[in-house]
């Protein structure tokens, strides 16, 4: 590797095992600053304060490597995240540098802060756009995503009971989240599992829809977490029909990647004018969920704004004196 400048003792790589405690409390604190991160950078956003590059691919042999990249001079930074794709398996590094000067500020391991940061942003939206007496969650899928949203959605919302999906035998699974979070966490097939739900979470690597839209009820919100290729959905044109909204982060990624929004438009199923960037409905929830029985669909496909947000939170944590801009550095 090539000589960096240092900073500290542990140099300019940074490693994140910490964002992966064995006691499962010590990943709040991470997650509450990863939460707000990344809802003020959508509100930089919103105020034409932040500059995007969405998501590039390149592919030879069995290695794909992939880069997006944001600058956000509200939070005093730039970057750039790299990772690589090997027979399923990611690893990811952020590039970080100080927006007004161009000094580079570190290169951060971070397949752990990775894990969650999606769930924070999850989590951002949900309490924007969810009903904040929801009870009931039901969750796609049992692996580091679906872990990472049961643990965030269940520190900020009243949830009564759990539901997991899964093709296998999720038991264990069921167990360590119960375990974590206190909650009933129940397996139930597809269809039990979204009815009556007021959050619903896919988190999975589908290709095809997961449930029956027409099982949902009024005043659900849906995050799809999983899908991020063009030709998979694991939302059904049904519940795009039904929805009132459909949020996501950023028209020019989600429109080229997400599958979901693809295939229902060409279904017929989605109008764009329905379309809401998460900037914007954040800055006016009532837009995206006009009622309580609005049914609102959040579609994330994981953007350069999040993650440099996500990677600048992260620094300031693990530099107290390091402020959010350059002109306060309290």
């Amino acid at each position: 590797m090539t000589a960096m400048p240092q900073r500290g003792a542990e140099g300019f790589l940074h490693r994140f095992e910490g964002l992966r405690p064995r006691l499962p409390g010590a990943r709040l604190p991470w997650l509450e600053a990863l939460r707000d991160g990344a809802a003020a950078a959508f509100r930089a956003q919103a105020g034409a304060r932040a500059a995007l590059q969405p998501r590039h691919r390149i592919v030879a042999g069995a290695t794909k490597l992939s880069t997006m990249a944001a600058v956000l001079p509200d939070d005093g930074v730039a970057g750039a995240k790299v990772y690589t794709t090997v027979d399923g398996r990611f690893r990811f590094v952020v590039v970080l540098f100080d927006a007004a000067s161009g000094e580079p500020l570190a290169c951060m391991e971070a397949d752990a802060f990775t894990e969650i940061r999606t769930a924070a942003v999850t989590t951002a939206m949900a309490l924007a756009l969810a009903d904040p007496q929801s009870a009931t969650l039901a969750v796609f899928g049992t692996g580091v995503q679906a872990a990472a949203h049961v643990r965030a959605l269940a520190r900020r919302f009243p949830l009564a009971e759990i539901r997991v999906v899964s093709r296998g035998d999720a038991a264990a699974f069921c167990a360590a989240m119960a375990a974590e979070t206190g909650r009933s966490v129940v397996q139930r097939d597809a269809a039990a599992a979204v009815a009556g739900a007021r959050i619903v979470v896919t988190a999975t690597r589908s290709r095809t829809p997961l449930f029956d839209g027409h099982h949902l009820s009024p005043g659900a919100f849906v995050a799809a977490v999983g899908s991020t290729l063009p030709d998979t959905a694991e939302l059904d044109a049904t519940t795009f029909l039904r929805a009132d909204s459909v949020v996501i982060e950023w028209a020019p990624q989600a429109f080229a990647e997400a599958g979901d929004l693809l295939l229902a438009e060409s279904a017929g199923a989605l109008d764009r004018r329905q379309v809401i960037e998460a900037s914007a409905a954040l800055a006016d929830p009532g837009r995206a969920r006009p009622s309580p029985d609005a049914i609102v669909v959040f579609k994330s496909v994981g953007i350069a704004l999040e993650d440099v947000a996500v990677a600048g939170a992260v620094w300031r944590r693990l530099n107290r004196g390091w402020g959010r801009t350059r002109g306060n550095r309290a």
